[in-house]
């Protein structure tokens, strides 16, 4: 056995299953953290807008 050949081996199944993964992750409805990040500081400034608006 070469252990070159494995590690090389192992990128190509890395190369293979991470858009398989990803593309599970984003159907089951995971989200990458800095995709929510502008998404939670969206949803604070309408909540802000929205109980100035009640006021």
């Amino acid at each position: 056995m070469n252990p070159f050949t494995m590690m090389k081996d192992a990128k190509n199944m890395e190369k293979m299953m991470k858009p398989a993964l990803e593309k599970f992750m984003k159907d089951a409805g995971f989200v990458k953290k800095e995709e929510l990040e502008p998404l939670k500081r969206r949803i604070a400034e309408l909540e802000a807008e929205v109980s100035r608006m009640k006021s």
